[in-house]
């Protein structure tokens, strides 16, 4: 298998805490991640290293912000030059700084250059207007001029910013969804958490596509709730209408999208916080605080290992009752970089859950279910799409009851005729 090398240029004064999360979410089995500091001495060799680094890499990571770092010496750059006559030529934005006495670039503008040059993939990074820095930072005009400069060079030969980010997590969503999932393909597929209640329907699965191109118009379209990237989604309606399937399903047809899916009720705060904690198992996240016993400390430790490896959707399930709903909600801004999708049967929520109204089946889906789900166990009968549309009418278009008739027809290999006689005979018996 293919061993994926990458390499993360960037001023550590202006954005360590960025470089850090992206570092950890990209390494895993057969990715490994390089930055400057990782080999960095002084003097003549830098630029020597950092340029055999890159020769070997398969892809770089160049953010520019408004820091330019330490500038490129001398005795360095005449070692470049000599290694790559054609450096010039073959970059002719670079060429006035090939010159004896030119203006120096800095470490990692070279970065950039020397992944041009070797024909190294570049995904160029900028941060928006007001997304915070490091400590260490320090605004300085003459710099920020520089890293203009810079990219305005970068775009004569048309490479530009892909890529825009507010913080260290989005960011890291938004590498991970850049050409860069080509790259990182060729290692090998990472390990998917996938904790859900059930698997898909398939086939089965009818009469909902309007609601699933509706739900992930909603997920990715809609605005960040509060500071944080996370968008809530809330899937409202009566009992048994199909609001865990829809989420469930919406979760497999969309597998490919998710760094991991996740599913835990929510009924109410005590149960949310202790779902949410068990995800510390060695079967879920496996992370190291499920050998301790404080559930308080569990929680913190899945919310911050779900911030550290963004990309992920969490469906918060039944979410029925106010104090549980204030309770996910309150939970929102420690969620950034991933979808969360609630199920619940209330209708009102604040301005950061965009909610969607899921209502019953359409006759001519209930019927359709109907028929395909009872078709290899059911008594058949010509008469079996009339029957099958009087039934779905008698059920509401339910999804629920829909499910609980089709698999009773299918225990007891009933006909559809046979099944609606011991409905209407037993029909309140059933009901209360």
């Amino acid at each position: 298998m293919h061993r994926v090398q990458i390499f993360l240029s960037t001023v550590s004064a202006e954005f360590r805490s960025y470089r850090d999360t992206l570092r950890h979410d990209l390494t895993r089995p057969n990715v490994s991640v390089a930055v400057q500091e990782d080999f960095i001495v002084t003097g003549s060799e830098t630029l020597d290293m950092l340029d055999d680094t890159i020769r070997q890499c398969d892809a770089v990571i160049h953010l520019v912000g408004d820091m330019t770092g330490a500038l490129a010496q001398a005795p360095s750059l005449t070692l470049i030059r000599s290694r790559y006559p054609d450096l010039g030529e073959k970059l002719p934005p670079l060429a006035p700084f090939l010159q004896p006495g030119a203006p120096a670039l800095s470490y990692t503008q070279w970065e950039a250059w020397l992944a041009l040059y070797h024909g190294k993939p570049l995904v160029i990074a900028a941060p928006e207007d007001g997304a915070p820095r490091d400590k260490d930072y320090k605004r300085m005009p003459e710099q920020r001029a520089a890293q203009q400069a810079h990219l305005q060079r970068l775009a004569e030969v048309e490479r530009y910013p892909g890529i825009r980010f507010a913080s260290p997590e989005r960011l890291a969503v938004e590498v991970l969804r850049s050409k860069l999932q080509d790259i990182l393909a060729l290692a090998g597929p990472a390990k998917k958490l996938i904790h859900l209640a059930y698997p898909s329907l398939g086939k089965l699965f009818k009469g909902r596509e309007a609601m699933l191109e509706a739900l992930r118009t909603r997920l990715t379209n809609a605005p960040a709730a509060g500071a944080s990237a996370i968008v809530g989604c809330a899937l409202h309606g009566l009992g048994g209408v199909g609001k865990t399937r829809l989420a469930v399903e919406y979760a497999w047809r969309h597998v490919e999208d998710y760094t991991a899916l996740l599913l835990v009720g929510a009924d109410g705060p005590d149960t949310l916080q202790r779902n949410l904690a068990a995800l510390c198992a060695p079967a879920q996240l496996d992370l190291p605080e499920h050998q301790v016993t404080e559930e308080a400390a569990q929680l913190g430790a899945v919310l911050a290992g779900l911030q550290r490896n963004p990309g992920w959707l969490l469906i918060a399930d039944n979410v029925d009752t106010e104090a549980a709903a204030q309770a996910v909600e309150a939970l929102l801004p420690q969620l950034p970089g991933g979808h969360v999708l609630i199920t619940s049967r209330l209708a009102n929520w604040s301005g950061g859950v965009a909610a969607l109204p899921l209502d019953v089946l359409q006759e001519a889906a209930a019927v359709e279910f109907l028929l395909a789900r009872t078709e290899a166990r059911r008594r058949k009968q010509a008469d079996d799409a009339a029957q099958a549309r009087t039934l779905a009418g008698e059920l509401g278009g339910l999804a629920l009851a829909l499910e609980q008739a089709s698999a009773y027809i299918a225990q007891c290999r009933l006909s559809l005729a046979g099944y609606l006689a011991q409905w209407r005979g037993q029909r309140d018996k059933v009901l209360a």
